[in-house]
C-alpha cells in the first residue's frame, strides 16, 4: 500500500525522496521527531513545538517507525534511548 502511495505521489510532481523501509537513514527533521517521540510528546505537541501541522508531525513519525522497521511509538522511544538518539536536545 505504501509503495502505491509513493508511486501515486511521484506521478503527482513530488520529487522528494523517503528512504526505503528498514534503511535507518532518517533526514535531519525526522531525528528531531524521534527525540521528541522518545520525550513522550504526542503527535499535537510534537506540531505545536516544531510550528507544523498535526498531520504533518504524523507523517514524519510514520516516516521514522518505517524507516527504522518499528511497529509502535514505545519501539521509537527505546530505539532512540538505545542508540543514544537523544543526546542533541
Amino acid at each position: 500500500m505504501a509503495d502505491l502511495a509513493r508511486a501515486l505521489l511521484r506521478q503527482l510532481g513530488d520529487r522528494s525522496h523517503v528512504g526505503r523501509k528498514g534503511t535507518g537513514v532518517l533526514t535531519d527533521r525526522e531525528l528531531e521527531i524521534l527525540r521528541l517521540v522518545a520525550r513522550g510528546l504526542t503527535n499535537a505537541e510534537i506540531a505545536d513545538r516544531l510550528f507544523i501541522s498535526v498531520r504533518t508531525a504524523e507523517h514524519h513519525v510514520a516516516n521514522v517507525l518505517g524507516k527504522l522497521d518499528l511497529r509502535s511509538r514505545a519501539e521509537a522511544a527505546a530505539y532512540a534511548i538505545r542508540e543514544g538518539s537523544q543526546k542533541k536536545q
